[in-house]
Order: structure tokens, then C-alpha cells, then sequence
């Protein structure tokens, strides 16, 4: 049994029994404490085993990079003491590691090592089913290569090289005087042409320089076979230099047959499957960016109060920026930006916090030279994933991405289709639907306020005849004028509109029947004050008024007595007519009557 200082053994066989509970941290803390130990006290058995067991603990705690790092330590110490039972543990510890990062090409070629030694070991087959790990506390040893001697050093380094997965290749004076199995089936050539092959005519660094470094860490290069296939590679290479008998095999001329002369000893790692990955995911980005760049609609990325991140250049043309720099800087859209979203207003900010997952909405904004500019946001959140990758619909949000469509235009062609349905094509007045339905919500608004309403109706006199004498085309340009001469006369809360024909109707808020006959007087005599051209000489025309007022209720607040807009206009209706038969060119007006029962909408 092998036996330790106590205190060593002590902190080994605590961290034991914490390893057996589960318990890695305690088990971290025991074994950290026994490593120390035995490097105070010159230990390395302990050493080895003490770092065997903190990579158990590493992985045990899914942290399989300090894992291999406690192992390799272990393995380096191992080899220095010739223990050959230990590195064949620290093979099958690494081949865990590796499974567990999913290396495993490494993992296979650990497993590989550690079979070629169990031959060499005095121990009996380990079951498959058998832990993976160092062996507890109190095993028989087996024994040491200082024990066997150096002929079993030089067949367990051979066999390691010789099954190696990588390519091992040394050369003198730039020559190729040793190549592994797996370096010789890469370039395809036999055994008998060592010594006829360059460095140069097999390897082929991607750093620029003609020759590979010596002494230098990882860089890639090309290995070029004799059939002219070419293998990308990870070169390592160090320079070996022999001082007469004293390295630690203790080499002789005779047993080795490199000579005292230095060797540099080159590793190489086929990269080509992780090279040919890199070219496509290069590939795939430049794809992605390059649909970026060129597709025609904005893209954005949103921070979660809703400041942009980042722009694509369709996305700077919309907002009249000629750098990402500059319109982050400007920061166009706000938190603060009005959002309206079916209808409802809303800030930008306050509309990103609500819970549908799809944000649709638009947005009133403006350009650098002050122009409004009317965009389409679809976006959606960005949230955290969860540790495997898969995306976790209750993480945090980490910011928004989605498009924004320019929309100035389309939403010009709809107020300019409003304004078609609510104008009247010729006096470009509002026409009688619209009229209506203004006048109905003035009316609803009068009665609430208890505030008096008028309503005039206005009929140019004898219009049939200017058709007929002048022409349409110069009834039309009557029309258009008389228009443009009542709107110069009214307030802006008087509602104008071409009633049908050569009838206008005009609603006066605010306006009791006195003041409204002043002002009807006004309009009468406004359209007859000028003539109009005719295109052949000046043209007379008057115009007959009829008004009905609807003056404040006895009962404030009360729509009991309000009347359909249809029954003032009965009633303005009643007085244009009284006003056609009583010689035209003049105002009549029709008192109303709170008696009236029509129904209200």
C-alpha cells in the first residue's frame, strides 16, 4: 500500500469521502490542500495523485478545460518519476475530459495510448464498465519504468508516436530523417524516401516565411503530398539538441541514429476539416452581410428603451444619413417618438413594453432637413438563451431587431384619399356626407355646452340660366368662385360644404339667429358685390339665403330637445324657399320650435 505523510493523507482520503458524497467543493478544498502538501514536502507520487483527483473534481463540476489542465500536470510529473501506472490513469482521465468537450479525436487517441500501456503495467484488464479515473487510496502499484528498464521507455515513447494521430516528422539539415505512420500516409510515399525528402517540398507555412519557425507555438501551413494533394495544418515545431549521452534516455551513436546533431521535430494536425468549417461559416457571412448591405428595406437594431444600435445603409437612405456614426449620434427614433398602433397613441418606449412578441406600429418622425418622414417599425425581442443554445422564451430581453419600411408616400396617398372622400371635387368645399357628419357632432357638442348653432343655406339665383347662356364651363368657374368667396369670409370653426348642385350649406357654431342673419347678409352680399367673368363680358349673379337656428336650450345639459341635423336643415330649406318667391337676391330665416320630436343621432 502506498503510504504518505499523514497530513497529506489526511486531506487525500477527506477529499475521498467528499467525492464519494458529491460534495466537489469541500472535495476542491481537500485535495487543493494535499497538492500543497505534497509540493512542500518533495512528494511527487502525491503530487500526481493529488492532481488525478482535483481533475476528477474539475469535471464533476463541468469545468472539463481545468480538468485536462490538473491531468496534464499530473501526466508530466508522472513521466518524470517513470510511473508508468499513472500515466496510463491520466490517459483514461483525458479521454473522459475529452468526451465531455466533445473532442473526441483526442478522447480516441487517449484511450489508444492507455491501451498500449496496460500490456506494460502488472495489473489485470480494466472491466469496461470500470470507473474512469484515478484508483482509490491503498491499490498495489504497479511497477515504474525506471523499474523496467530503458527498453520499455523507447517502446511505450515509439508506440505513443507510432499511433499517433497526428504527424510526428524530424528533420537534420532540412532533410526528412523520421516521419510517423500517420505523416507518411498524408504525403504517400514509403519509408525509403527518408533522407531524399525536403522540408521544403513538405511543408509549406501560410505565415509568408520559406521555412518553418523553430521553436515556435501553433501556425498553419500546408503539407504537400507526392501525388500533389495538399493537407492544411497546425505545425508545432521545437529544436532538439543532443549533448553526448547526457539526455535521459541516455542515447549512445550507435542506438540513435540522428547523431549529436540537432533535430527539430515538427507536429502537425490536419486542420483541413476545421479549416474547410471556417471557409464556409466565412462564406455564410459574407452571404448574410451582403443581403444586409444590398436588401432595398431598412433593418434595425433597437435597445430595449428603443434607441437604434446599429442601421443598415437602406436603413440611412430612409433618415437622409450617410454613416452608422452619424444617425446613432442623431438617434432619429426616440423612446419619446409617437407610436400609433391601431389607432392608439402611444410612446415609442411604452409600446416596446408590451407583452405581444410582434411590435407593428408607426411612427411620425423627422428627417435632418425637417421634413416629416412616416415609417413602419416590425420588430421583435432578443432574448437570452438558455445554457445549451436554445432559445428561452422567458429570458431577459437583450435588445429588438426588425425592419422599418419608409411610408411617407403611402400615407400622402391616404390622406389624399381622406380628403377625395370628404371633398367636393369642383368647389374642393366638403361635400354633403362629410358636411353631416360634422355637423351631427357639432350639434351633440352645442347641447352638452347649452350653446346656440345656426345653419344657412345658400342657392344661387337663377344658375340654370348661366348653363344655359354661358355654358357649364362657365357655371363650373361660378361655382369655384363663389367658393372661394365665402371661404374668405368665414371663421375657421364654420363648416362650408357644396350641398348639391348650386346650393351651398354652412354651419355656424357658436351663433344665435341674430347674428347669424348678420352674418348670412354679409355672405349674400359678398357673392353679389362683384361680377364674375364670363369669358364674353361680366357676368351679375346674386345669391338667396335661408337660415335656422337652434338657439340654447331651456334645460342646460338636456338632448331631449335636440333635433336631427335633417330637420334644421328642413327648416333653413323652408326659409330658402320663402326667400326664392319673395323676388330672390335676399335672407329669410325660419324660427325652431322645441316642440320638434325628431329623433336624435
Amino acid at each position: 500500500m502506498t503510504l504518505f505523510p499523514n497530513p497529506v493523507a489526511s486531506w487525500l482520503s477527506s477529499g475521498e469521502d467528499f467525492l464519494t458524497q458529491g460534495n466537489y467543493a469541500q472535495a476542491l478544498t481537500a485535495f487543493e490542500q494535499a497538492l500543497g502538501l505534497a509540493q512542500h514536502s518533495c512528494n511527487p507520487q502525491a503530487e500526481v495523485l493529488a492532481l488525478q483527483r482535483l481533475g476528477s473534481v474539475h469535471l464533476g463540476q463541468g469545468q472539463p478545460t481545468l480538468s485536462v489542465a490538473s491531468i496534464q500536470q499530473a501526466i508530466a510529473i508522472a513521466l518524470e518519476q517513470h510511473n508508468l501506472k499513472a500515466v496510463y490513469e491520466c490517459h483514461r482521465q483525458l479521454a473522459q475530459a475529452y468526451k465531455s468537450m466533445h473532442s473526441f479525436e483526442l478522447a480516441l487517441h487517449h484511450l489508444e495510448a492507455a491501451d498500449n500501456l496496460r500490456d506494460s503495467c502488472d495489473r489485470p484488464a480494466t472491466p469496461a464498465s470500470a470507473q474512469v479515473g484515478p484508483e482509490p487510496l491503498g491499490r498495489v502499484p504497479c511497477s515504474t519504468l525506471a523499474e523496467q528498464g530503458k527498453d520499455a521507455v523507447l517502446r511505450l515513447f515509439r508506440s505513443m508516436v507510432e499511433q499517433a494521430n497526428v504527424g510526428v516528422a524530424i528533420f537534420q539539415d532540412e532533410r526528412l530523417v523520421y516521419g510517423n505512420p500517420c505523416l507518411m500516409k498524408w504525403v504517400g510515399c514509403d519509408p525509403q524516401a527518408l533522407g531524399r525528402l525536403a522540408m521544403a517540398d513538405l511543408i509549406v507555412p501560410t505565415s509568408g516565411s520559406s521555412a518553418v519557425l523553430e521553436d515556435a507555438g501553433p501556425q498553419e501551413g500546408q503539407l504537400l503530398g507526392q501525388q500533389g494533394q495538399v493537407l492544411a495544418v497546425e505545425i508545432y515545431a521545437t529544436t532538439l539538441a543532443y549533448r553526448d549521452s547526457r539526455s535521459v534516455l541516455e542515447p549512445t551513436r550507435n542506438e540513435y541514429p540522428f547523431g549529436n546533431r540537432p533535430a527539430l521535430v515538427t507536429y502537425l494536425r490536419d486542420i483541413s476539416a476545421a479549416r474547410h468549417m471556417a471557409d464556409r461559416l466565412k462564406a455564410s457571412e459574407a452571404r448574410y452581410r451582403s443581403l444586409i448591405h444590398h436588401v432595398p428595406i431598412g433593418l434595425c437594431r433597437f435597445s430595449v428603451e428603443g434607441r437604434p444600435l446599429d442601421a443598415n445603409p437602406a436603413l440611412l437612405t430612409i433618415f437622409g444619413f450617410s454613416d452608422v456614426t452619424a444617425f446613432l449620434d442623431a438617434s432619429p427614433i426616440q423612446p419619446s417618438s409617437p407610436v400609433v398602433d391601431q389607432g392608439q397613441p402611444l410612446l415609442w418606449s411604452d409600446y416596446l413594453s408590451q407583452p405581444n412578441p410582434l411590435k407593428d406600429c408607426e411612427i411620425k418622425l423627422s428627417r435632418p432637413d425637417g421634413r416629416y418622414l412616416w415609417v413602419r417599425v416590425v420588430a421583435r425581442a432578443v432574448r437570452e438563451a438558455l445554457p445549451s443554445g436554445i432559445a428561452d422564451s422567458n429570458g431577459a430581453i437583450q435588445f429588438y431587431e426588425g425592419a422599418v419600411e419608409d411610408i411617407t408616400e403611402i400615407k400622402a396617398a391616404q390622406q389624399a384619399l381622406e380628403e377625395l372622400a370628404m371633398r367636393d371635387s369642383l368647389t374642393h368645399v366638403y361635400n354633403r356626407r362629410h358636411f353631416i357628419d360634422l355637423a351631427s357632432r357639432e350639434m351633440v357638442r352645442s347641447a352638452r355646452f347649452n350653446r346656440p348653432v345656426t345653419l344657412l343655406m345658400l342657392d344661387i339665383d337663377h344658375f340654370k340660366a348661366i348653363n344655359d347662356t354661358y355654358g357649364h364651363l362657365v357655371g363650373d368657374a361660378v361655382l369655384r368662385d363663389i367658393a372661394l368667396r365665402l371661404k374668405a369670409n368665414l371663421r375657421q370653426s364654420d363648416i362650408l360644404a357644396r350641398y348639391g348642385g348650386e346650393e351651398f350649406i354652412l354651419l355656424m357654431p357658436e351663433t344665435d339667429q341674430a347674428q347669424a342673419w348678420i352674418g348670412a347678409e354679409r355672405l349674400r352680399r359678398v357673392v353679389a358685390a362683384t361680377p364674375f367673368d364670363s369669358g364674353s363680358g361680366p357676368l351679375s349673379v346674386t345669391a338667396s339665403v335661408g337660415l335656422s337656428c337652434w338657439s340654447a336650450s331651456a334645460d342646460p345639459g338636456s338632448l331631449s330637445s335636440l333635433p336631427h341635423i335633417n330637420d334644421l336643415i328642413s327648416k333653413a330649406d323652408q326659409a330658402l324657399y320663402r326667400a326664392k318667391h319673395s323676388g330672390r337676391n335676399q335672407t329669410q330665416a325660419e324660427a325652431w320650435l322645441y316642440s320638434v320630436s325628431s329623433p336624435i343621432v
